[in-house]
């Protein structure tokens, strides 16, 4: 025979576990997206532009009240482009002589985590860009 507190009982079950539901994964706040700074690097920094160009752009990015770190320039070699990105390393091969990167913290926080946004730009023997890539990864 059913009873009419099994009945509440397993309303409160359900009830307690969307409202764990909606507290873990609804309280995400993106700051800024890939695609926003995709945009923005689109716009102000094209392929085909020089590195001092970029190393402006990245000494000029803000976004809120983030803290932005970016490295200067380095040589590219294997052991110094590491697994950074393996897959855009691979397609653009040789032809990347250097690199540099910075990185947007918090640019995605939830309620027990953060992500953060992290750009890399490779650069020619020209000294222009000739790719990079946007990718938000998880912190700590």
């Amino acid at each position: 025979m059913f009873h009419p507190l099994q009945y509440c009982r397993f309303e409160l079950g359900t009830l307690v576990l969307i409202l764990a539901t909606i507290t873990l994964f609804g309280c995400v706040r993106r700051i800024v997206s890939v695609k926003q700074v995709d945009a923005m690097i689109r716009e102000q920094v094209p392929v085909g532009s020089d590195k001092q160009k970029v190393k402006a752009f990245m000494e000029n990015l803000k976004v809120g009240s983030l803290r932005i770190m970016s490295s200067d320039f380095h040589k590219a070699t294997p052991q110094t482009l590491g697994s950074r990105d393996p897959e855009k390393i691979a397609e653009l091969g040789h032809r990347i002589k250097e690199f540099t990167g910075a990185v947007i913290f918090g640019a995605q926080t939830g309620f027990l985590y953060h992500d953060n946004l992290v750009i890399q730009f490779y650069i020619g023997e020209d000294g222009r860009m000739i790719d990079y890539t946007v990718k938000m990864v998880g912190g700590e």
